[in-house]
């Protein structure tokens, strides 16, 4: 992959992403859906540094803010950070971190190209309601040949760090194929002239300016989570995406005030 995402981890866009895939993630684990997948992983957890890109992302909403602090996304943080802010989950833990809350078992399938990282996931305890199957390689062919293994429906986060030319066309085809195979898909897009084609299926794009909420990060305008989804599951959207819109009206605000 190229990537390490250990510099960015807490910024601006981490934390609309987060937000955004604890609310979608808790509530399709209370609908059933048992089957999480990421097309390119990271690590299961990064230690926050002076200096880095979190100052400008949640290291500005922190103390959480009473008006956020229901939210899972926020709950999970006060959960790693009892006393002040010095962890911060990778995606997979977050929505690992939902699934032992809530009691409900979970199969994670996860990829990602960095032995580090590999070895990152090694150690993390896994339980008996949480099967963790981590496998270095692609995740792009890896997640798209498990749309047409895997025999129900599951939630991927595609979070594509874009360092090759071709990786928006193989993001579009990944959103396509699990939105045909019956999955829910979030995927992580930045905002301005450099943003990516939107996918060829029904999809929901749920958007955040930066400075409309008083974060910072570095030249980026902004960043969307895409909620992507296959006929056979529109009737079952209308709920989340209601949900979604309400976070979406209320969190600039409240993080503006900070």
């Amino acid at each position: 992959m190229g990537y390490d995402h250990r510099r960015h981890a807490g910024n601006a866009g981490d934390v609309w992403k987060h937000l955004v895939l604890a609310e979608a993630a808790d509530r399709l684990l209370a609908a059933g859906v048992r089957v999480y997948v990421e097309s390119h992983a990271g690590r299961p957890g990064y230690q926050l540094r002076p200096g880095g890109e979190w100052e400008g992302g949640i290291g500005r909403l922190w103390p959480i803010p009473e008006g956020l602090a229901t939210h899972p996304y926020f709950q999970i943080l006060a959960d790693l950070n009892p006393q002040r802010l010095e962890r911060y989950p990778g995606s997979a833990s977050i929505v690992l971190h939902l699934a032992r809350r809530r009691g409900f078992a979970l199969r994670a399938e996860l990829w990602d190209t960095s032995p580090e990282v590999e070895e990152a996931w090694r150690s993390v305890e896994k339980g008996r309601s949480l099967k963790i199957n981590f496998h270095l390689g692609d995740g792009f062919s890896g997640a798209r040949k498990l749309t047409r293994d895997l025999d129900e429906a599951a939630l991927l986060l595609v979070d594509s760090p874009y360092v090759d030319k071709g990786d928006s066309a193989l993001v579009d085809e990944l959103i396509r194929r699990s939105a045909e195979a019956g999955w829910v898909v979030l995927s992580w897009q930045i905002l301005g002239p450099e943003a990516g084609a939107r996918p060829d299926c029904n999809h929901r794009e749920f958007p955040l300016r930066f400075e409309d909420a008083g974060l910072v990060c570095g030249p980026m305008e902004g960043a969307a989570m895409v909620l992507a989804w296959g006929d056979r599951r529109s009737d079952q959207m209308k709920d989340l995406i209601e949900e979604l819109e309400g976070i979406e009206e209320e969190f600039a605000g409240i993080a503006r005030r900070m």
